[in-house]
C-alpha cells in the first residue's frame, strides 16, 4: 500500500502546527505588551457626583421676627414611612390655623377639649395619622406606609400651605429663591462635569503618548 499521501498530510500538519504556535506567541506577546502600558497609563479622573434630593427625606425650618410671626417656627419632615408637621406661633395665628384645618380634615374623627383640637385615625389598633391643635402650637404625625397617596398629598398640600400661613412667607416668592438656588446648583455640576471631561481627555492623550 501506497502510504504518500498520508506522510505529505502530516507533514503538512506539522508546518500548519508550528505556524499557528508562532501566531499565537505574538498574539501573546503583543497583548503583555500593551497591558504594561495599560498599567503604567495614569488613572483618569473620577467625574463629580452630584446629590439630588429625591423628596424622601428632608427638612425646613423657618423662623421669622415679624411683629404677628414673633417667637413662630415651623419645621417639617419627611422620611421613607413618616410625615411630620411640627409648629409654634403667635396667638394671633391660631384661629386661621384651625380655620385651614377644618375645611382641610373636616369634623371627622375630631374631638374638642376646650382649646384643644385632635383629629385622629388609626388602622389594626396602630396609629396612622394624628393632628394635635392647642393654642399656640400644631403637631401633625402621617405613617405614609399604611396611608393612602391621596390623602399623604393632601396633608403635605395642607403642610405647605400651613407653613406660609404661619411664617408668614410668600409661595411665589419661595418657589422663586428654590428655582434660583437649584439653577445654581446645576451650573456647578456642569463646570464640574466640563472639567473632568477635560482632565479625562488631557489623560487618555498621555496614555496614547506613552
Amino acid at each position: 500500500m501506497n502510504f504518500s499521501k498520508s506522510k505529505n498530510r502530516q507533514d503538512s500538519i506539522k508546518i500548519i502546527d508550528v505556524k499557528k504556535g508562532l501566531s499565537l506567541a505574538i498574539v501573546f506577546a503583543f497583548l503583555s505588551v500593551y497591558g504594561l502600558n495599560a498599567q503604567s497609563a495614569p488613572e483618569p479622573p473620577t467625574p463629580p457626583k452630584t446629590t439630588t434630593t429625591n423628596g424622601t427625606s428632608y427638612s425646613i425650618s423657618i423662623d421669622n421676627d415679624d411683629d404677628e410671626t414673633s417667637n413662630s417656627s415651623v419645621s417639617i419632615s419627611i422620611s421613607d414611612d413618616t410625615y411630620k408637621f411640627r409648629s409654634s406661633f403667635h396667638k394671633s395665628k391660631n384661629a386661621g390655623v384651625k380655620t385651614m384645618l377644618l375645611k382641610t380634615l373636616g369634623k371627622t374623627n375630631l374631638k374638642i377639649n376646650g382649646n384643644t383640637y385632635l383629629w385622629s385615625d388609626s388602622k389594626s389598633g396602630d396609629e396612622v395619622f394624628e393632628c394635635k391643635l392647642t393654642k399656640g402650637h400644631l403637631r401633625m404625625h402621617l405613617d405614609t406606609d399604611v396611608a393612602s397617596k391621596g390623602f399623604l398629598n393632601k396633608i403635605q398640600e395642607l403642610g405647605n400651605d400651613l407653613k406660609y400661613y404661619i411664617s408668614g412667607t410668600d409661595r411665589k416668592k419661595e418657589d422663586a429663591k428654590k428655582t434660583e438656588h437649584a439653577q445654581r446648583d446645576l451650573e456647578r455640576a456642569q463646570r464640574d462635569l466640563e472639567r473632568a471631561q477635560r482632565d479625562l481627555e488631557r489623560a487618555k492623550r498621555n496614555t496614547k503618548r506613552n
